[in-house]
């Protein structure tokens, strides 16, 4: 009863996202030029700074934090994410919502909005977080997860790189904020290289 409750309650709020991105696109979703102009500007930052560019693709992030339609963006995640069982496709879900959020956190930085941009970056970390702590269980456990292992390394890296690009277009509690964030990034690339190399 309360799952097909959560279901229909779903479908309206996907209908109502719809409806509105098709009367008005441009307040839904940034236009293309748009993200290639940060994606652009990021790998610019990573060049200068004598970074190599981590070969990582970012989703597309969709409706941003600064949208009103955001709260039922949000909403519908954490309703996937309960109504997901298995362990390691929840796992693949937490990085997918990582990485989408990390991207949107680049989006809001170079549209001048940095103190979303900072918040939205630290709760993609807390997802990247749960995922590489759920990806390390199911290893340890004895399940097979070396490629999610692997591509979680790889997000750890393209996700420092954007924080590192953050971290010079903000100021003041902003920046530690962003630094504290980089450090839990950091940690967890290591501790995905380690349940790599303990997984051979």
């Amino acid at each position: 009863m309360v799952g097909s409750f959560a279901a229909v309650i779903f479908g309206v709020m996907i209908l109502l996202a719809s409806v509105i991105s098709a009367a008005d696109p441009a307040r839904v979703y940034p236009s293309n030029g748009v993200v290639q102009e940060e994606v652009l500007a990021a790998t610019d930052a990573a060049v200068a700074s004598n970074a190599a560019v981590v070969e990582y693709y970012l989703p597309y992030p969709g409706v941003l934090p600064d949208s009103f339609l955001y709260k039922v963006k949000a909403a519908r995640d954490r309703i996937m994410l309960w109504l997901t069982f298995d362990e390691e496709n929840k796992a693949r879900r937490e990085l997918a919502y990582a990485d989408k959020r990390i991207n949107a956190a680049m989006v809001l930085a170079d549209g001048g909005k940095t103190d979303l941009a900072v918040s939205t970056a630290t709760k993609a970390e807390k997802y990247l977080e749960s995922s590489v702590n759920r990806t390390i269980d199911l290893s340890k456990g004895g399940t097979d997860v070396k490629s999610l292992l692997l591509t979680l390394e790889k997000a750890a890296a393209k996700h420092e790189e954007v924080l590192v690009s953050l971290q010079s277009k903000v100021e003041g509690n902003n920046k530690l904020v962003t630094e504290k964030t980089l450090e839990t990034t950091r940690l967890l690339q290591q501790t995905t290289r380690q349940a790599l190399l303990e997984s051979n």
